[in-house]
């Protein structure tokens, strides 16, 4: 019974703690040219205003193994929901400098969540930890694209855009909520307690540079499409609206194919031509993008199901190479470090871009080729013996 009531009361709060990853940053994209015009930002300052999260999940990645140790799962997740409800609820009122600041101490919350939730899955359900996974990233889905879609109505019907992305933050007390009585409940597995160090130097394991690049690879697709795709399709003609509701209707297409391939890996013994297929559909839906709005729907329907199907996959990897909860931890924070550093480079150079070229077009190829690149280091991943 006691197992039974954690479960419920953990479940409860992955729910919440997925209303907190992504909406707060799926809703900047649409509203950036209110956010543009109020503050009145020029090219580098929106740069730094999209790129500061991911770059925040790199290092703030590299800190989740000493998080853990100190302030254990209990704590740790307790800090991260506080300042992220702190944080999301506060960063949009008192100008451009406190907004930087509130981004980075969301976008380092963002990423000790990002690193721990693996560690989290293991723990509270370590006999699911695929199908787990999928249910999260879902939610993760699901929940950016109805934040990208109602960001621009939100934001005219309350009158404030400001007040539209604080509201977000309404998740985070829940959450907090749920925790506490999660940690309270008598944890089934806690006799079978772990170290708290990897032996293993993961920094030279080729495993963990290869899932590395596959992890950056896709999350630069996705955070420059998330961030600049709205941008991208009102510089050729479409409204706002309209340019918030292609965000919202690729990152929402892809979920169910997402949820399916992560939810049966373990009945899948050969990834290579689920990979292959995952980077190709990717392309073509950039390529399409490429094209123009008159492509915008079968380009999101392309592009979405490769961004749906890739994340959840790069998790996955993350959950099952490591044979324990604390080789998963430290795999997670190399893998994770590394590849939103990659990531972050990548939105704040597409704006960089963009600004010097005036086209969005070298951007999108860019993309095409990484999303091509991305397979051979998921399928050299997925073939390397677990560590």
């Amino acid at each position: 019974m006691a197992k039974l009531h954690r479960a419920v009361w953990a479940l409860s709060t992955v729910f919440f703690l997925t209303l907190l990853l992504r909406p707060p940053l799926a809703a900047i994209g649409p509203l950036l040219p209110q956010i543009q015009s109020t503050m009145g930002l020029n090219a580098a300052q929106l740069g730094l205003l999209t790129s500061i999260p991911v770059l925040c999940f790199g290092f703030g990645a590299f800190a989740g193994p000493v998080f853990l140790r100190k302030f254990g799962l209990a704590g740790g997740f307790t800090i991260v929901l506080v300042v992220l409800t702190v944080t999301i609820a506060t960063r949009v009122w008192f100008g451009f400098p406190y907004l930087l600041l509130g981004t980075v101490a969301m976008g380092l919350g963002i990423a000790l969540s990002n690193v721990l939730f693996p560690t989290l899955i293991r723990a509270e359900f370590p006999g699911t930890v695929p199908r787990m996974t999928a249910t999260y990233t879902t939610m993760l889905s699901g929940f950016s694209a109805v934040a990208s879609g109602i960001a621009i109505p939100l934001s005219s019907a309350l009158g404030s855009w400001q007040l539209a992305l604080a509201l977000f933050a309404i998740p985070g007390l829940l959450g907090v909520f749920t925790w506490l009585n999660t940690v309270r409940v008598d944890h089934p597995q806690a006799s079978t307690a772990e170290p708290v160090r990897s032996e293993l130097n993961l920094w030279r394991h080729p495993l963990t540079w290869s899932i590395a690049a596959f992890f950056g690879l896709q999350s630069s697709n996705f955070y420059v499409m998330l961030n600049w795709l709205p941008s991208m399709m009102i510089d050729r003609g479409m409204s706002p609206i309209s340019a918030g509701g292609v965000i919202a209707f690729m990152s929402m297409v892809g979920i169910p194919v997402g949820m399916v391939i992560t939810a049966n890996l373990k009945r899948i013994k050969n990834l290579t031509p689920v990979i292959l297929a995952i980077s190709a559909v990717t392309a073509v839906g950039l390529a399409l993008f490429a094209i123009g709005p008159a492509m915008a729907i079968p380009a999101s329907i392309f592009t979405g199901v490769g961004l749906s199907s890739s994340f959840p996959l790069s998790l996955a990897l993350i959950g099952m190479k490591g044979k324990s909860q604390v080789t998963t931890t430290a795999l997670s924070s190399v893998s994770q470090g590394v590849g939103y550093l990659l990531a972050a480079a990548a939105v704040f150079l597409a704006g960089i871009a963009h600004e010097l070229l005036g086209s969005w077009l070298p951007v999108i190829f860019a993309l095409i080729i990484a999303s091509l690149i991305q397979s051979f280091a998921g399928i050299y991943a997925a073939k390397h013996p677990n560590i």
